[in-house]
């Protein structure tokens, strides 16, 4: 086992608790003994007009005027404040009411939105419906059209037809074997 280091800045004489005691008692004898020699002389400090000692009490209510006095400011800040919060609050209650509005009717011009794509497509079904009518029509305006050419054609060829056959007499005529008048 070794031996514990021992601490080389204390002696060893104070190292123990008698010891301690001892040299604390020794140092108060001293002390005392050196207080008793002091003599002190009482002065009437009043005649001097140089520097006088402060009255705590004056000093007290000075520092409690300042503490008042910054209390007052502190106290009007705090209305101050007060007041600016209760018109933010206001702000805020008047910007949440207006939200709400604007809220509602976003709904509202959603939902119409909403109808309105429907409408916009059913239109735009008929509209292709109509095309094609339009497209069909079309094909059936330009079969028409070469109908009529081919009746006015047919109409033509008879017109000519007739008129060949009245000079002749005609196949009635003929048949029927009557003389031309």
């Amino acid at each position: 086992m070794k031996p514990k280091r021992k601490d080389s800045t204390c002696p060893k004489i104070f190292q123990s608790p008698a010891a301690a005691a001892a040299a604390a008692s020794v140092t108060a004898a001293y002390a005392l003994a050196k207080s008793e020699k002091l003599e002190f002389i009482e002065t009437d400090y009043s005649k001097f007009d140089g520097v006088r000692e402060n009255n705590p009490v004056q000093d007290f209510s000075i520092e409690i005027n300042a503490i008042r006095d910054e209390n007052k400011v502190l106290e009007s800040s705090i209305a101050e404040v007060k007041a600016e919060n209760s018109m933010v609050r206001e702000k805020i209650d008047d910007i949440n009411g207006t939200y709400s509005e604007l809220s509602k009717e976003l709904h509202s011009v959603q939902g119409q939105l909403v109808v309105e794509r429907s409408r916009c497509s059913k239109l735009e079904t008929q509209i292709a419906k109509l095309q094609k009518r339009l497209e069909t029509s079309q094909s059936i305006e330009d079969e028409v059209q070469q109908l009529q050419y081919h009746k006015s054609m047919v109409d033509r060829n008879m017109e000519m037809a007739a008129a060949h056959t009245q000079g002749s007499g005609g196949v009635w005529r003929w048949i029927a074997r009557t003389p031309n008048t």
